[in-house]
Formats: structure tokens, C-alpha cells, sequence
């Protein structure tokens, strides 16, 4: 399939392979494929319990922003809101061409 010629379809496939450049985001793209539906504080529990909670919701607002990742709620938490995310189709579609490359 040839690259999009509409620059901003091209700007958004670029955005998307940038989510993917960082070893946390990975991690957390690969733990949604396999449990579907997470916060970024289970999220900290099972990818990277050595970071902070802030720094998980920042890689999981960076991986909405470029599309990888969807909303899939929320829920009142001592005075907050708890999100909730899933992979996006396009998510998914980058999951398969990572493990091409690491097979």
C-alpha cells in the first residue's frame, strides 16, 4: 500500500510510528493487547512499577494524542477521574508490524 498523499494523513502515520519510540510505550501498547482495558495506575502495576503514576498517564496521553491509543472511561477516584484506554484500531494494526519486525 503506498504512503497518503494528503500531508496531514502523512503528518498522522509519522505521529504514530513516534509513539512507538519509547521502550514504556511499547509496553504498554503490548499489556492493552493483551488485557484489553487498563488505567494508567494498573498500567504502573503491571509494565513499570518502578515509575511514577504521573509518569505512565503522561506516555498514555502521549499515545491517545498520536492515536494509538482510545478512551474507554472513566471512574470517580477520591476526587478524580480515572481513565481508562484501550488500543485503537490503529494501535493494533502497530502492534502486528512490531512483531513482524521482532519476529
Amino acid at each position: 500500500m503506498p504512503l497518503p498523499s494528503d500531508p496531514h494523513e502523512l503528518a498522522s502515520v509519522a505521529a504514530s510510528f513516534r509513539g512507538l519510540a519509547h521502550p514504556t510505550r511499547l509496553q504498554i501498547l503490548q499489556a492493552l493487547r493483551d488485557i484489553d482495558v487498563l488505567s494508567p495506575k494498573q498500567l504502573v502495576e503491571l509494565v513499570e512499577p518502578s515509575i511514577t503514576l504521573g509518569t505512565m498517564s503522561h506516555h498514555t496521553r502521549e499515545l491517545r494524542s498520536v492515536g494509538l491509543l482510545a478512551q474507554a472511561g472513566t471512574r470517580p477516584v477520591r476526587g478524580a477521574l480515572q481513565h481508562f484506554y484501550r488500543l485503537s484500531p490503529r494501535g493494533r494494526e502497530l502492534m502486528q508490524i512490531v512483531d513482524q519486525v521482532v519476529a
